[in-house]
């Protein structure tokens, strides 16, 4: 009798496996087929009130549902038995569908809850490599910078357990995040995150400790972060790429990884140490422009393209004429992704037959220097293809 139990159990098992078209199916394939042998059955009999095969599909449909109306029902012998079987069949297909829509609804709750996400159609979406012990404030920042993103289109990679799983979800802002748990710089979730159409993608430097709790050296880190970038250049070619990195020798590997933008977080810290001696309020200056929740901030814009081509001046004077609240102090210039801009460089520099015009060009294209600030230049300086304005701008009175 166990036996039994637990070979139907299985069975149950496996039957609930199958997607909800296949049972659909099956169950549509069930009922026209026992509906036409109780027809054939039947229709034979002279006082059957089974006589077509339209009576027969709709005796079947209320039979296998179970509703019994009875102004349609068997009276053969054979048909009684195909009745019974198709009322057990009924029963037993009708709580494999509840079986199968509850499952849905359980594992898409469950991975909801664990941040699991399905990257397939995601698109212009931020991608953060690593973790951060600040991780909560870290991620609601880069949604305040960017007020367009909501955290469905953030997806973090990174080892991390239960409880900062849940710190995290539990936020209200948080609740979609995406998570994709392991090594963040594996080429698997990596290729995982879509982060060939990711917006942005952010490698931070992860001082996570190791499973025996020791801490990583600074040469663990960044060697995570270059592999990390390394990945992302085969597999995300033209995506804009942010790294952290601790030892500032490191940052060439960076660079040949064509990481957009480097982020000396410890270099950083001494600048600003070595300037607060001085006494002159620079660091002030500059937390208050960083700061999300503080009136100003400095950011980069679009030049339009008419304006390419134009100089600094007429620049500050058309945007600042545009925005009152916003006033030009810079250019940066060659942004996005730097491979990208050195292959579009490069195709430019080879459209010409001089032979020592293009050895020039390909000296230019290999001294650029991609997302290079500018600031305050002379008002008859160039504005040229692929350079952004840097601006300070209330974001009170411009909000």
């Amino acid at each position: 009798m166990k036996f039994i139990i637990g070979h139907l159990t299985n069975v149950f098992k496996k039957i609930t496996a199958f997607s909800l078209p296949v049972l659909v199916t099956g169950f549509l394939g069930l009922w026209v087929l026992i509906a036409k042998l109780v027809y054939w059955a039947e229709s034979s009999q002279q006082d059957a009130n089974i006589k077509t095969f339209e009576d027969g599909l709709w005796w079947g449909i209320v039979t296998f549902l179970t509703v019994g109306y009875g102004d349609r029902f068997p009276i053969t012998p054979m048909g009684r038995i195909l009745a019974t079987l198709l009322m057990f069949s009924g029963v037993f297909v009708i709580s494999l569908l509840t079986a199968r829509i509850s499952s849905i609804y359980f594992e898409a709750a469950i991975k909801k809850r664990r941040g699991d996400v399905d990257t397939e159609n995601l698109k212009d979406h931020f991608v953060v490599c690593g973790w951060s012990d600040d991780m909560q404030d870290l991620l609601l920042h880069i949604m305040e910078f960017n007020p367009d993103l909501h955290s469905n289109q953030i997806v973090l990679l990174a080892a991390i357990n239960d409880t900062q799983r849940e710190n995290l979800l539990s936020h209200p802002k948080l609740s979609e995040l995406g998570i994709l748990n392991g090594e963040y710089y594996s080429e698997n979730l990596l290729k995982r995150s879509a982060s060939e159409r990711a917006r942005k993608v952010l490698i931070l430097a992860d001082r996570t400790p190791s499973a025996s709790g020791q801490l990583p050296t600074q040469v663990e880190v960044d060697a995570r972060t270059i592999m990390c970038a390394m990945s992302l250049s085969n597999i995300s070619r033209g995506t804009m790429i942010a790294a952290e990195i601790l030892d500032p020798k490191m940052a060439e590997y960076l660079k040949i990884a064509g990481v957009s933008e480097i982020i000396y977080s410890r270099e950083y810290s001494r600048l600003l140490l070595g300037n607060a001696s001085g006494g002159t309020g620079v660091v002030n200056i500059l937390y208050d422009l960083i700061d999300p929740k503080t009136p100003s901030k400095i950011s980069t814009y679009p030049v339009p393209h008419e304006m390419n081509g134009s100089t600094y001046k007429e620049l500050r004077v058309n945007f600042e004429k545009a925005n009152p609240d916003l006033i030009i102090i810079g250019i940066l210039e060659n942004f996005g992704n730097q491979q990208f801009i050195k292959e579009q460089a490069l195709r430019k520099a080879q459209q010409t037959t001089d032979i020592s015009l293009l050895v020039n060009n390909l000296k230019s294209v290999r001294n650029i220097k991609c997302n290079q600030p500018i600031f305050h230049p002379e008002p008859e300086f160039v504005i040229h293809e692929g350079s952004l304005a840097i601006g300070i701008e209330n974001r009170t009175r411009g909000g």
